[in-house]
């Protein structure tokens, strides 16, 4: 069947409220009045009669009757803290019977009558540094009754939850000294009643209700106020059925999908699931529903009282009774299941509600078929109160937030209606300002009080802040209306430029009531949502790093060397939180807490590198408003390079510089002058001891931030310098690490190495014997002792004598077709040519290398052998006018000629020596030879060594046929003759 749900708002609660007070003012007469009593301060409560209280009797009738207002047992539970918002500590249970007696009674009251109601008063055992008190009021729970025995259970209603309540102790000082054992606000707060049975006398719940109210103050001077409801901690049903119109006859009813406990203090009961329903949720027992007043006549109230449920649980009431057929008359038995829904406007089917504590609901029938009844269900707010009303004259002032912002204002100008904030467990905590682009716009609040209320504006914060902080927003004058004793003070107020801004509380007291701060009003508002922003930390870095934000576009970023640990700090202004989103690569980011005199909604971050090797160039990490991730700043992360550099300055060729290593070898043997270097550094640089018993490294110019290096000299102490000699290891420290804060960053060792020596070659002595004699005047350079040359004849056994010393050990590198020998105990060294086929034309290098173990390879020096050829040439210079042919038969040269036919000049050949040579020129003029010297031949019979001799011949007797031979003799030892073989053609005719 289809049902409605109307829901109806209930008058605000404080309707009567001046009047209330004016009837139940306390006076100072006795235990009961205002007396301090042992020390201890007076806290008053005032009750209101076991009838509506007087705020309602203004209405037309009561809503509650007096067995629902009916108080039989009344407890009160104190729980004391150091703050209004602080942990609360069980402190003492009041039991309401005898009066109150320091000695016999010290923890009893008495109320007493005062007008229309009650009063009295309690005296807590007050502790030092818990002046917060909490009241927790439990009417009813007596024992002995049939669904309630004074414990506290567990949700199952089985279990006790609170079997001993154990009160707190502080030390001296006014510390809890039993945090971990004192009985909790939370703990008591969760507690339930017992459960009912499914028996007839304990399956439904009876009059007196269980009833609960808090309240809290703080024991201000002698006398401190409290304002107290209590509230049922039940729900009832009321119907309203008439037969004669339904021709149904309600007899009994009752509740199915129920709960058999209910929550003393709104704790929200467990879900079951909709397979368990049931079997695990409660069927009340039905009630005979013709023993109500106006059972089927009317409304009949009070029905059914049940405990609060959840939506889920599909909780349904069933009817059973007769219909009376509109057709035979006949009196039908029927049973009717009736959901308690709710049927939104445009909804297909209806959706199961919650039922509420202290609320009632009203099952007004108005149509019913033999298959369904039709009708509504109307959920009307019991009372505000139950049987206790507590109205003291220090009431703080209340604002109803579903009255307190009007969607106009008087004028009919259209306001900005403030936006709820609510926390994780849906309190709320503020009001967002709603308004133009820029944060500009107006709303009204009206607040309630016993009298006149005036309001305070300051920063919501802990620290003192400065009044432009608040400026934002302007709270106008106040407006007064009072109705029936309640005054309505309404104030306009107004705020500009609100967006990101600090938030502002704006308190509201009320001049009639207590002047105790902790009794006032006091409502935050919030700025529109902003983007964080942010604000460099001065020194929040390690060395080096930079942080900015651009002043125009706000806008952070930060360079930051990438070295482990190294950081940079931001604050990051954002009134409802940071979101951070993923770091990026090789970054970690972390909030820094507890930080001193850190403005409030402030957060300090701090950005550190966590993996130097992946960090790259340039990184983003997003930064998010809380409450609202669209709000993003960005902060840019531009990586800085921590490296040292090693740069030389100077050339110097006994210096080298192996990057690999980092070592710095220095030829010793050739060192001379000095050598220059630099060390970058892009913040600063210290560095080790800088001599030793060698060599000395002077600083010559210290590091600073315009060049960014520091320069070193290198110099010898002595020259020569000791065969060996320990490195000197420069160890340069990078001024970017920082021990204490766990930076390391990469340094620099330079280690300066007396390199090993290279060997030196130096000209042999001429006179030593086993020098080749026709080598003792060639060409040799020993200029450069590392890289020297000479030039010998390549002929077998062709030697020569060279000097090779070296500081330390050396020897020759094998060579083909070379064999060097050492000179006795000499530093010379005698090079012979072995076979000179062996050896290519052209150089042979020779090696002469350090042989030191560790030397390496390139401690050596080179001797560079230019081979110069041996042998004798000829060559025929003039033929005789074509008449002499040249030819070669093996290493013979041969001239075959026609000597009849040389012209007179006869003709010439040219014959040069490299080492020299003899010959004889007795071959030629002879009775048998046809040629002869002609007059001008100037050749030699001795050839100067390289120097051409050229010889002219003629003919002598053509007629003669024997060959003649010139040989030509070496001077060279081991070099070959040549040889010359003219041979004539000649016919006679």
């Amino acid at each position: 069947m289809t049902m409605k749900l109307k829901n109806f708002m209930l008058l605000l609660a404080l309707t009567g409220m001046a009047a209330s007070c004016s009837n139940d003012d306390l006076t100072n007469d006795g235990p009961e009045g205002g007396n301090t009593i042992d020390g201890r301060s007076e806290i008053q409560i005032a009750f209101s009669g076991t009838g509506e209280s007087e705020e309602y009797e203004r209405s037309a009738r009561a809503i509650a009757s007096d067995s629902e207002n009916q108080i039989d047992k009344l407890s009160v539970y104190l729980f004391a803290s150091n703050a209004a918002n602080g942990t609360y500590y069980f402190l003492e249970k009041w039991e309401e019977g005898t009066a109150f007696d320091a000695t016999i009674n010290p923890t009893s009251f008495k109320k007493q009558a005062s007008g229309a109601g009650w009063k009295a008063s309690l005296y807590p055992h007050e502790l030092k540094g818990l002046p917060y008190i909490k009241l927790f009021c439990v009417a009813n729970n007596k024992p002995g009754g049939e669904t309630t025995d004074e414990k506290f259970y567990a949700e199952d209603g089985a279990t006790e939850a609170l079997t001993v309540m154990v009160p707190v102790t502080v030390d001296g000082d006014g510390t809890v000294s039993n945090d971990a054992a004192a009985t909790k606000e939370d703990a008591f707060k969760a507690v339930f009643s017992k459960a009912l049975e499914a028996t007839e006398a304990n399956g439904i719940i009876g009059t007196p209700l269980l009833m609960t109210g808090t309240g809290q103050t703080k024991i201000s001077g002698s006398v401190s106020k409290v304002t107290i409801d209590l509230r049922r901690i039940m729900a009832r049903f009321d119907i309203d059925n008439t037969t004669s119109r339904s021709n149904l006859t309600i007899e009994k009813v009752t509740m199915a999908h129920g709960r058999a406990t209910g929550a003393f203090f709104g704790a929200t009961p467990a879900a079951v699931v909709k397979a368990d329903l049931d079997t695990k949720l409660f069927k009340y027992q039905p009630i005979d529903f013709t023993k109500h007043t106006g059972a089927n006549t009317g409304l009949a109230e009070s029905a059914l009282y049940v405990y609060p449920n959840l939506a889920t649980d599909e909780s349904y009431l069933i009817v059973e009774g007769k219909y009376k057929s509109p057709i035979t008359s006949e009196q039908v038995p029927v049973t009717y299941n009736i959901p308690i829904v709710r049927t939104l406007e445009g909804a297909a089917e209806g959706q199961y509600v919650a039922i509420k504590a202290n609320s009632r609901y009203k099952l007004r029938i108005t149509d019913v078929t033999q298959s369904n009844i039709f009708g509504t269900f109307e959920v009307v707010d019991w009372t505000s109160g139950g049987g206790i009303n507590v109205k003291p004259d220090n009431d703080a002032p209340v604002m109803d937030a579903a009255t307190a912002f009007p969607e106009e204002d008087a004028v009919g100008t259209k306001l900005n209606v403030p936006t709820a904030l609510t926390d994780a467990d849906g309190n709320v905590y503020g009001y967002e300002v709603t308004g133009d682009a820029d944060g500009k716009g107006k709303f009204e609040i009206t607040i309630a009080a016993t009298g006149k209320v005036r309001a305070e504006k300051g920063a919501v914060d802990t620290t003192p802040r400065a009044a432009a902080d608040t400026d934002w927003l302007t709270v106008g004058s106040p407006a007064y209306k009072e109705v029936d004793g309640v005054w309505y003070t309404t104030f306009a107020i107004s705020y500009t430029e609100s967006i990101g801004k600090q938030p502002v509380a704006v308190t509201f007291i009320n001049d009639a009531a207590s002047y105790d701060p902790a009794l006032w009003t006091v409502v935050n508002f919030y700025g529109p949502k902003a983007v964080p922003a942010f604000s460099v930390v001065a020194d929040g870095f390690s060395t080096g790093n930079i942080t900015k934000v651009d002043d125009t576009t706000k806008a952070p970023a930060a360079s930051v060397y990438a070295v482990n640990n190294s950081y940079v700090m931001f604050d990051v202004m954002s009134i409802e939180g940071v979101t951070v989103g993923t770091p990026a690569t090789g970054y970690k980011v972390e909030e820094v807490k507890e930080v001193a005199d850190l403005p409030d909604f402030t957060h300090r971050y701090k950005i550190s590198v966590t993996d130097a090797a992946n960090v790259a160039a340039s990184a983003t990490v997003e930064f998010k408003n809380k409450g609202d991730e669209t709000k993003v700043t960005t902060l840019t992360l531009a990586k800085l390079d921590p490296a040292l550099a090693f740069e030389a300055t100077t050339t110097n060729a006994a210096v080298s510089w192996d990057e690999g290593t980092g070592t710095l070898k220095v030829d010793a043997d050739a060192f001379t002058g000095s050598y220059v270097f630099k060390v970058k550094a892009p913040e600063g640089v210290s560095v080790s001891a800088l001599t030793s018993e060698w060599i000395t490294v002077t600083e010559t110019t210290a590091w600073n931030t315009t060049d960014k290096f520091a320069v070193y000299t290198i110099s010898a102490v002595a020259n020569p310098l000791p065969a060996k000699c320990d490195d000197l290891v420069l160890t340069f420290t990078n001024a970017l690490t920082n021990e204490a804060q766990q930076i390391v960053a990469p340094g620099l060792t330079v280690t300066v190495h007396k390199d090993f020596s290279k060997p030196k070659f130096a000209a042999g002595a001429a006179s030593t014997e086993g020098w080749s004699t026709f080598n003792k005047d060639l060409t040799s350079d020993f200029t450069d002792p590392y890289a020297s040359s000479i030039t010998m004849y390549k002929v077998d056994g062709s030697a020569a004598i060279v000097k090779m010393t070296c500081s330390e050990a050396a020897a020759f590198e094998a060579t083909a077709g070379i064999v060097v020998t050492q000179v006795g105990d000499t530093d010379e060294y005698k090079i012979v040519l072995g076979t000179a086929s062996d050896i290519a034309a052209g150089t042979t290098v020779l090696t002469a290398k350090n042989s030191e173990s560790g030397a390496g390879t390139d401690r050596k020096a080179t001797l560079t052998i230019t081979w110069k050829s041996a042998e004798i040439t000829a060559e025929l210079t003039d033929d005789g006018g074509s008449v002499v042919i040249e030819s070669k038969s093996g290493d013979d040269i041969i001239y075959t000629m026609d000597s009849s036919a040389l012209p007179g000049k006869g003709f010439k050949f040219t014959v040069t020596a490299l080492g020299g040579a003899t010959t004889s020129l007795d071959v030629f003029g002879g009775d048998t030879d046809f040629l002869m010297k002609h007059t001008s031949n100037v050749g030699k019979a001795t050839l100067a060594a390289g120097v051409a001799e050229v010889y002219t011949l003629k003919n002598s007797d053509e007629g003669q046929k024997t060959d003649i031979t010139m040989t030509f003799k070496n001077a060279i030892e081991g070099g070959k003759d040549l040889k010359i073989i003219f041979k004539n053609t000649y016919v006679a005719p």
